[in-house]
């Protein structure tokens, strides 16, 4: 299934607990999976109140400095609960990729014994389209590390992004300037330049935004090395805050205004 017909899904993490965006929340569908609680982690969008589940509302948003950490025993707590008197619980922010997704993270941690880096990598395999943000990562390394004593993500430094993001995120043609040892408190690695033409395409500008950069780019003198970095006039917000925050209308779901996912494309962090 593609990456754009995921977002239409709701993804099961295991045998009590289900990972999606606001969009699919249709009554259907949630006595399908006999969901008995629904964690909404949305300012967005409004709890459904169907009958027989119980609600939980968590209003924040999703941007790296939102203190998601303040939920994260509260959300974990409750979802042992729920499975503790045999009931499922479905976990949600507008488009399942971040807020919702690290909070499902974080109970694999507390509760089902894995690390954060095998939490990560569990959700993802049953929902790909998954990327917390940097902020939130952050937050859930030094939640680790206080629950464990130790961590299994670093934070690195790039010239991709004014934050520092998980090693988990670090391509491989990026991994190669970024030793292991290097955490946060390192210096910013030097990444390699990328042609214009795969830029503009992996970006999605239009023809005339590539043409400014170009005369912008002419117009700069070249530092020294003659390294040029193509990032330096992009903005970094899919790194910040990964999830699509564009949501047309739709006309079957149990909310009036929801996310529409189909609709839209999956912008990666890279």
């Amino acid at each position: 299934m593609s990456r754009v017909g995921l977002f239409g899904q709701i993804s099961e993490i295991n045998d009590h607990l289900y990972l999606s965006g606001a969009g699919v929340l249709r009554p259907e569908k949630i006595r399908q999976k006999k969901i008995t609680c629904v964690i909404n982690v949305t300012t967005e969008e409004p709890n459904a109140y169907l009958p027989g589940i119980d609600y939980v509302k968590i209003r924040i948003e999703d941007n790296p400095y939102a203190k998601l950490d303040n939920y994260f025993d509260m959300v974990a707590d409750r979802i042992k609960s729920v499975k503790d008197r045999g009931g499922r619980t479905l976990v949600h922010c507008v488009a399942g990729v971040s807020r919702s997704a690290s909070l499902t993270i974080i109970y694999l941690v507390k509760y089902e014994r894995m690390s954060l880096r095998q939490a990560y990598h569990y959700v993802k395999s049953a929902r790909p389209i998954i990327r917390p943000n940097v902020g939130f990562w952050k937050q859930m390394v030094d939640y680790e590390r206080k629950l464990r004593g130790h961590t299994t993500v670093s934070m690195v430094k790039t010239d991709q992004c004014d934050l520092p993001i998980p090693d988990i995120y670090v391509t491989n043609d990026l991994r190669k300037h970024v030793p292991s040892s290097k955490v946060i408190e390192e210096p910013r690695v030097k990444t390699t330049a990328m042609p214009m033409i795969d830029y503009a395409k992996r970006r999605g500008l239009s023809v005339g935004t590539m043409d400014t950069m170009r005369s912008r780019q002419s117009a700069a003198s070249t530092p020294a090395g003659g390294f040029i970095n193509p990032w330096r006039h992009a903005t970094s917000l899919s790194l910040l805050s990964p999830a699509p925050n564009r949501r047309p209308r739709t006309h079957d779901s149990i909310f009036g205004n929801l996310y529409n996912s189909s609709r839209e494309a999956f912008f990666s962090a890279f």
